[in-house]
């Protein structure tokens, strides 16, 4: 859907939220010509008189994802007949192209970055953005009929859209997630679901045949063709059989490739191949185009990465495994002796799920953060006792480290937000990097020191 007014018309729009989304969105309003006025929630406060000033001939509330749909100032504007929106639905509007959209509580950035890769090519642009840090109003109004645009979308994105209506919709996965923000686990599934809702018959619905909440939900409102992509199962879609991924188109089954050539490993890490393999086709790439891009394709940064080895341990960050979901795949992903640190900001989110899946490999845990009581209470229930805490990142990191041995990992999964020490899970990756070169350093210093030694001796 365009603009309900013409460009240059007197709208009237306001934005809360400071940051990415709500500055992309406010440059492109005003390229409308519209009124904009941009409000931080950190630094002002709506009084009843900035309300009212506000809410006077205001024609369009524009949300940022860190914008609760129950704040009062929302709840106000729906009351007096204001459209709200977020920003990804703003964005998507001035899209001139069809585009695929990307949700799910794991995976939504591997997938989102590999779709991107199988698109790309020659005399066409491609953009990536939403939830990956790249706000769609950022590049919207400049994209022409011809170009490609991939975009991950959130649950706090969809919860405020009322048109948003993807070429190709792809659900990854649903578990547990930000039920501090949903409150229940009912009121996320539902926001996630909202990817659908707008679809036609000419459009297209990507899920996961896997997943055991989405495959128990009532699909009856959509009106897309959908596909599935299993791991296990043979579907209308992509899956795996006997080491090979095909393409079904409901009657004819295709070979696209061997599962063995991908680079990245783990089922999950299948699983999302699978779905960006199938967005792509139905999205209109070429099926032979696609096998040479998929093996290229390394993965993204804060995903199960490696960092680096000492001493013959293995350091791995996974900080952007931000729920428990995404812990047990990283988990599940191990194969020698590991020591996890767990724990960050708490999202409301039940520990004793992961301790139920936790594997024999994990060796020890060092629990930090806002969760770490949560954690630690987990693990009494379940008599695991290599339980460690710690104050700071910086001392978690160096214990995990003590605790291992040669042959040993040390992984970065916290299950838990960041914003208890850090602006983001990348950030909070990058300085988990950081801390592992200084341990790298101290390591290299002593084994000079005591070749000095031997030499003196």
């Amino acid at each position: 859907m365009s603009w309900a007014v013409p460009e240059g018309a007197d709208v009237k729009v306001v934005i809360i939220g400071n940051g990415t989304s709500g500055k992309s969105a406010m440059k492109m309003l005003k390229k409308l010509k519209f009124d904009v006025f941009l409000i931080d929630e950190k630094k002002v406060k709506i009084s009843n008189r900035l309300k009212e000033k506000l809410l006077q001939n205001l024609d369009l509330l524009v949300l940022s994802p860190g914008v609760s749909i129950e704040n009062p100032f929302v709840v106000c504007a729906k009351q007096n007949g204001v459209e709200v929106a977020s920003e990804l639905e703003i964005g998507a509007r001035m899209l001139a192209c069809d585009f695929i959209a990307v949700t799910g509580t794991n995976g939504k950035t591997t997938t989102v970055s590999l779709i991107k890769n199988l698109l790309e090519g020659e005399n066409r642009k491609v953009y990536a953005g939403g939830n990956i840090g790249i706000a769609v109003s950022s590049f919207s109004h400049e994209t022409e009929k011809n170009d490609k645009v991939v975009l991950e979308v959130s649950s706090f994105q969809l919860e405020s859209t009322n048109y948003f209506k993807p070429k190709v919709a792809v659900l990854l996965n649903i578990a547990p997630d930000h039920l501090n923000r949903h409150k229940t686990m009912e009121n996320y599934v539902q926001a996630k679901l909202k990817i659908l809702k707008n679809q036609t018959k000419n459009d297209f619905a990507v899920i996961n045949l896997d997943d055991e909440v989405l495959c128990g939900q009532d699909l009856s409102f959509v009106h897309s063709q959908i596909y599935y992509f299993s791991t296990k199962n043979e579907c209308k879609g992509c899956y795996c059989k006997n080491g090979c991924i095909y393409f079904s188109d409901g009657v004819v089954s295709r070979f696209i490739m061997r599962a063995s050539d991908i680079y990245l490993r783990g089922e999950h890490n299948l699983s999302n191949v699978l779905a960006g393999l199938l967005a792509s086709i139905l999205y209109g790439e070429n099926i032979d185009s696609l096998k040479e891009k998929v093996k290229a394709f390394k993965g993204v940064s804060h995903r199960l990465e490696f960092v680096a080895e000492i001493n013959g341990i293995t350091f791995i960050n996974d900080s952007k495994a931000t729920n428990i979901a995404s812990t047990i795949v990283a988990i599940k992903a191990m194969k020698e002796p590991t020591t996890l640190i767990l724990g960050g900001s708490d999202k409301g989110l039940d520990y004793d799920v992961l301790f139920e899946n936790l594997s024999p490999n994990i060796k020890n845990i060092v629990a930090v953060g806002e969760t770490k009581e949560k954690i630690l209470q987990s693990a009494k229930k379940f008599n695991v006792i290599n339980v460690f805490q710690t104050k700071t990142f910086k001392e978690a990191v160096f214990l995990a480290f003590e605790l291992s041995n040669e042959n040993e990992t040390v992984l970065l999964s916290p299950a838990a937000a960041s914003f208890d020490m850090f602006a983001n899970f990348e950030e909070r990756g990058k300085v988990f990097v950081r801390i592992v070169r200084e341990i790298a350093k101290i390591e290299n210093r002593k084994i000079r020191n005591q070749k000095t030694k031997k030499v003196q001796n």
